[in-house]
């Protein structure tokens, strides 16, 4: 037989051993009956024309590479053991080169990183030494060593197959793999026992602030809530008008302070899931007129005036009426309160896509892109010279915090000292 014809049949062999072992190929037992047949077929024709000495060579290299296959192979299911530690995973790979080499009986190997080593039990240095650089994240790491305990004789690289460079370039190059893998897995886990700690004490922080808010809230209230009833009372029994005028200065701020608290209770229990949402098909038009002639009195009181503008056949919303209210009273005492007297506040209600737009528009000093930016930040008010500011500054924090609580959206269209425009939108209510 010629050479190029053993050759052929020596792939064919060791493809057979290689597709033995890859039993998780979806045609494996297929692919190895076909493999078999020729490689039966092409021993008959060795054994025919090939002496008994070039079949010992033949069968002996075979041998060599199974070898080098087997190693390769336990190497890739020692990666897939899941939780071994890097050190475990290493030594292993150390364990599993001898059987791989020429001659394992004298063989010993020997992976040396930075810190620390890992070889096999007989491991002992000699001049017979095969090395290869291990690189990680494309850095020098460490090397790869295998050792010869004894004389062998001369191949293609001193007492080492070529076969042998190209077995040991590759253990080095799946080491480095290894090493990478391992470092990732390690700090992935060390990042999420840093989230779960920053977790748990937000969650602890969440809960204190949400108990101490809640008791806050009912020192609060119980007084307050006496302070409104008992003055509201008087404001209607006092016959006196200097004395009936200053139990009104009382019941007035009595009852803006109280509004102050449900808002930042609001926003605290919006925080943590917990604010009551209880959309419903609403009539917006309806309740939009209802908001107009509620806020003429206060209008007029800042010598304001103020239109509505909707549709006729302004369709449904699904929609808290409660919670659409709560938006549009915050921002028209914005209006209100930026907005100059003797000006006028607009609203109206326009159909887009899926959704109802409402506007409120003033025509007040405006509002700068800088400050447009961190307008619907918790606690951040703008001041401008003659405007009746006041407040916790949470008014639009808790708009926006409602609004995304009906899936829609709500921004402002400013600039210095051409008024603004607030919009915000609200699903429509589909069709059963």
């Amino acid at each position: 037989m010629t050479p190029p014809s053993i050759a052929k049949s020596c792939f064919l062999i060791v493809d057979y051993h290689c597709a033995s072992r890859m039993d998780y190929t979806k045609n494996a037992a297929a692919h190895n009956e076909q493999i078999e047949k020729k490689v039966k077929e092409e021993a008959s024709q060795i054994t025919s024309s090939v002496s008994d000495s070039e079949l010992r060579i033949i069968a002996h290299k075979l041998s060599e590479r199974v070898k080098e296959l087997n190693c390769l192979y336990s190497i890739s299911r020692l990666v897939e053991t899941r939780h071994s530690a890097v050190d475990e995973v290493l030594q292993g790979v150390v364990d599993l080169i001898p059987p791989a080499w020429q001659y394992p009986e004298v063989t010993c190997a020997r992976i040396k990183l930075e810190n620390r080593q890992y070889k096999t039990a007989n491991f002992k240095a000699t001049k017979w030494r095969q090395t290869e650089i291990i690189f990680v994240n494309g850095e020098h790491f460490g090397k790869l060593e295998v050792y010869y305990l004894a004389e062998k004789p001369e191949s293609d690289e001193g007492p080492f197959l070529k076969e042998e460079r190209n077995l040991i370039h590759v253990i080095a190059e799946r080491t480095g793999h290894i090493i990478e893998q391992k470092k990732a897995e390690t700090s992935m886990q060390v990042l999420y026992e840093q989230e779960k700690k920053l977790r748990q004490r937000l969650q602890a922080e969440i809960k204190w602030r949400a108990d101490f808010t809640r008791n806050l809230i009912h020192e609060l209230k119980t007084p307050l809530t006496s302070l409104v009833a008992t003055s509201q009372l008087l404001m209607e029994e006092e016959k006196d008008k200097k004395l009936s005028k200053l139990t009104r200065y009382v019941w007035e701020g009595a009852s803006n302070l109280d509004n102050r608290i449900d808002e930042l209770h609001d926003v605290i229990r919006g925080e943590i899931g917990k604010l009551k949402f209880e959309p419903k098909p609403l009539n917006l038009s309806s309740l939009l007129k209802s908001i107009l002639d509620e806020t003429r009195a206060l209008a007029q009181q800042y010598e304001m005036t103020i239109s509505l503008t909707v549709p006729d056949s302004l369709p449904e919303v699904y929609a808290d009426a409660v919670r659409v209210q709560q938006i549009m009273l915050n921002l028209l005492n914005n209006a209100f309160k930026y907005a100059a007297e003797g000006g006028s506040i607009d609203i109206s209600a326009t159909v887009k896509s899926a959704q109802v737009a409402i506007e409120v528009r003033d025509k007040g000093p405006g509002i700068s892109y800088e400050e447009q930016e961190h307008l619907f930040e918790p606690g951040y008010q703008i001041e401008h010279p003659g405007s009746r500011t006041g407040g916790l500054g949470i008014g639009l924090a808790l708009c926006k915090l409602l609004v995304e609580l009906h899936g829609g959206k709500i921004l402002v269209k400013s600039r210095t000292g051409k008024g603004a425009s607030f919009f915000f939108t609200l699903p429509l209510l589909r069709e059963a």
